[in-house]
This record gives C-alpha cells, structure tokens and sequence, in this order.
C-alpha cells in the first residue's frame, strides 16, 4: 500500500485529519518563530535612525 492510496484514513476520520493539520501549523510555526530566539539582534543599527 504506497503513501498515496492511505489518504481515505483523513477522508472518513475528521478528528485525524484535524489533528494532522495542527500538527502542520505548529512544526510550521516552530520553524517561523525559533530562529528569532537565537539571533542576537533582530533589529539592525542604522546610523542617523532612531527608532521608534
């Protein structure tokens, strides 16, 4: 049974498919939001610009 002929498990589960699709958002969110944590500064210096 190739990947492709298994997508009638999402079809007549709701619950599975739900559960697929917030997993989704949140590896995507994840791979969005860590990288901020571990830069320094995410705002660059400009000289003769203050902010705001």
């Amino acid at each position: 049974m190739s990947f492709w002929t298994r997508h009638h498990i999402f079809e007549k589960n709701s619950i599975v498919l739900i559960v697929g699709i917030l997993g989704v958002i949140a590896i995507g969110g994840l791979v969005e939001i860590t990288p901020l944590f571990y830069l320094k500064s995410t705002i660059e210096v400009v000289d003769g610009v203050r902010p705001y």
